[in-house]
């Protein structure tokens, strides 16, 4: 499934190649851009395991381009308008969509703004569809 916003856009991202595994996705993900560079906010990421492709979702608003992160392969900063919360899917075979959670998850009303630590959990949203 693919992660959508709260009016059901696509999220814009920086994109990774040669990955192996939705952790190994996190990881990067959470390194670069999750680490507010470029003023960029890390809502989640999607994992493409047929061609081991992971694309760091951020919001729309910012211009970026791979070379804000180091060993990226792509950037797609004008194509997709998402923002805000990760809080719908629509299905696409082979991706996975995670979210990045804040602390108040657990309570019924999240914030709107992800925190600013690397060290955030993630959650997968939909069912994996290899």
């Amino acid at each position: 499934v693919q992660c959508r916003d709260s009016q059901s856009r696509f999220y814009p991202f920086i994109g990774y190649n040669g990955v192996s595994s939705a952790e190994e996705c996190g990881v990067m993900c959470s390194n670069c851009p999750g680490n507010n560079q470029g003023g960029l906010v890390l809502r989640g990421f999607e994992y493409l395991g047929s061609g081991n492709e992971c694309y760091c979702l951020v919001d729309f608003g910012i211009s970026f381009d791979e070379t804000l992160c180091e060993g990226a392969d792509f950037a797609y900063d004008d194509v997709y308008e998402g923002s805000g919360e990760i809080v719908n899917t629509s299905p696409r075979p082979g991706v996975q969509c995670w979210k990045v959670s804040s602390p108040s998850s657990s309570k019924a009303r999240k914030s709107s703004k992800a925190p600013k630590s690397s060290k955030r959990p993630v959650r997968k949203l939909g069912q994996k569809n290899d």
